[in-house]
């Protein structure tokens, strides 16, 4: 009988006593525990993350005291966090209009004038959603390159740049502010210019004219013909030729063989390009047929 009554203490004092784990009580916390699939993470000290997060602001051109424009020379951190600090404490319960007040009090004019009525604001989007203020990356962007932040929400055209002809943006040659204003602008597809050419102009002046022939295609949209963020045809071609050609050039050669022992060495290599070279115009006398 004291047998059981010793047996029942010892398991009466195990349930009323608790047992501290490992990692409480000065236990190794990278030792497998047993039932615990994961050893829990200890909580960092808030505040030190805080000063981290601080910190990064000094290195920053808001931190610059000898520019009369920036945060910190005219009242330091309460100059965007607003007296008390009470601004962006908590950033996902705060609306985009008031986020953005305090970066457009300063940076509403030039490329951001058309921010207003813009694509990205019209989609409730706030200036912190692509930069961090504390941060030295170049332009404070949110991560290291202008294809990261962009391609975040652009996955389709992220994939693009993926296929095999494509403009050198991730080589790092070219970014998407090359061709694009993402604060907003008074043309199409937020392009720097007034139109699809006028942008693409910018790099392929040959291609501008004015020709003695042009090619309508060409002076009406590159994007006719070409896809500017990539294709897995040569050049950026939307289409493979004599296919591409065709689409308006219905009854031009109808009777070449496209395939087969007797293709035709006018749709081989580079297909129609072979004779018809000078497809985005020609100023040669005879060059009607873009030839020469």
């Amino acid at each position: 009988m004291r047998h059981w009554l010793l047996v029942f203490g010892i398991a009466l004092a195990m349930v009323l006593v608790p047992v501290a784990p490992a990692w409480a009580v000065g236990g190794d916390p990278e030792r497998p525990i047993r039932g615990v699939d994961k050893v829990p993470k200890l909580e960092v000290d808030r505040s030190a993350r805080i000063q981290e997060h601080v910190q990064r602001i000094f290195r920053t051109p808001h931190a610059n005291f000898a520019d009369e424009r920036t945060p910190f020379a005219q009242g330091m951190c309460n100059r965007c966090h607003g007296p008390g600090m009470e601004i962006f404490f908590n950033p996902e319960k705060e609306s985009a209009e008031r986020m953005n007040q305090p970066c457009l009090s300063c940076h509403e004019e030039g490329a951001r004038r058309h921010w207003h009525g813009s694509t990205h604001e019209f989609s409730g989007l706030a200036c912190v959603n692509c930069h961090a203020m504390h941060n030295e990356r170049p332009r404070l962007l949110k991560a290291d390159t202008q294809l990261e932040v962009c391609g975040a929400c652009h996955l389709d055209r992220r994939a693009d740049f993926g296929k095999p002809s494509h403009h050198p943006v991730p080589e790092g040659l070219m970014q998407c502010t090359d061709c694009h204003n993402p604060h907003g602008t008074p043309g199409p597809k937020k392009l720097i210019g007034h139109t699809v050419n006028e942008t693409c102009y910018n790099c392929h002046a040959e291609k501008r004219g004015p020709f003695l022939w042009e090619h309508n295609p060409a002076r009406e949209a590159c994007t006719t013909c070409h896809d500017p963020h990539g294709s897995i045809h040569r050049p950026m071609l939307v289409s493979r030729p004599p296919m591409l050609c065709q689409q308006c050039h219905l009854g031009s050669h109808s009777d070449v063989p496209l395939t087969g022992a007797r293709m035709d060495f006018r749709v081989q290599g580079r297909s129609c390009l072979n004779c018809h070279s000078q497809v985005h115009g020609s100023n040669h006398p005879r060059g009607f047929v873009f030839k020469e």
